[in-house]
């Protein structure tokens, strides 16, 4: 008699384990949202950065240390020509509009940046006070009356409103033949083109569109100078601004505040990037 079959053997299959999806907690979806927004920030506080430059002085500059008194060399050297005529563009013009009562002038970018000397007509004034020596320089090929910057910076640097009469000093302007024996003047005052005056400035970032003072090197821009801000009314009183305010600079005056509206705005405010409800004023002087 055969032997039963024996049953086939029934294997138990585990159960298997059903995982749950992990849940993000409370705690880490907050540091993500924290993570997100802070580099949300990081990227916006960048691209101001690069708008807008360093620090807010460097948009009418001074150095980032603040101003200091002597006048040293800078990116571009100085030749003591003893006079220079009117120089002549050399490259593209920008005809940005102002509101400058005088017609808008074409504005190169850039000259042929070599820096001269120039003559400073008149003689110096007889106050009494502490000897601040000047030189007037300029960047050739830039289309702009040079003759007519000398002579302005020599009446703005006299005017009984300005820095003679508010910081008691006595500016005096060096001779070719003082410079030719190496005097070193202590403020120089240079007109220059935007692109030379982003160069002479750095690291305070000018965008080719301001002036700036560097250590205790008055650079005015070409483009400002030649065609002012819109809510200055004269061409010529944003001119006296821009070189009293880069002056103070060399004086060691940092920048000021426009003390409240309707009142006359402080030299050192920077007035170019506005007036915050004060109004246009280009003297030290207040009266």
């Amino acid at each position: 008699m055969p032997a039963p079959t024996p049953a086939p053997e029934l294997t138990r299959t585990p159960p298997r384990r059903v995982v749950a999806p992990r849940t993000m907690s409370q705690q880490r979806r907050f540091r993500l949202r924290r993570t997100m927004v802070g580099g949300g920030l990081l990227l916006v506080a960048f691209l101001l950065l690069k708008i807008l430059g360093p620090d807010a002085s460097g948009a009418e500059g001074m150095s980032p240390s603040g101003p200091t008194g002597g006048a040293t060399g800078a990116t571009a050297g100085a030749t003591t020509s003893a006079s220079a005529g009117q120089s002549s563009p050399t490259n593209s013009s920008d005809s940005a509009t102002s509101g400058a009562s005088s017609p808008v002038a074409k504005v190169v970018q850039s000259g042929d940046g070599k820096i001269a000397v120039l003559a400073v007509p008149g003689a110096d004034t007889g106050v009494k006070g502490t000897t601040k020596t000047f030189t007037v320089e300029a960047e050739g090929g830039l289309g702009l009356d040079l003759p007519q910057f000398a002579a302005m910076v020599r009446r703005v640097l006299s005017d009984p409103r300005g820095w003679e009469r508010a910081d008691g000093v006595h500016f005096v302007a060096l001779s070719a033949a003082q410079l030719a024996q190496g005097t070193v003047p202590d403020i120089r005052i240079t007109l220059a083109s935007p692109d030379l005056t982003d160069t002479l400035c750095a690291p305070l970032r000018t965008m080719g569109e301001v002036s700036c003072n560097q250590n205790g090197r008055a650079i005015i821009n070409a483009k400002r100078w030649a065609l002012g801000v819109s809510y200055y009314p004269q061409l010529d009183s944003y001119r006296t601004y821009v070189i009293n305010h880069e002056v103070g600079h060399s004086l060691n005056h940092p920048h000021a505040a426009c003390p409240g509206p309707g009142q006359k705005a402080p030299i050192m405010q920077q007035q170019t990037l506005g007036l915050q409800g004060c109004t246009p004023w280009p003297y030290p002087v207040a009266s």
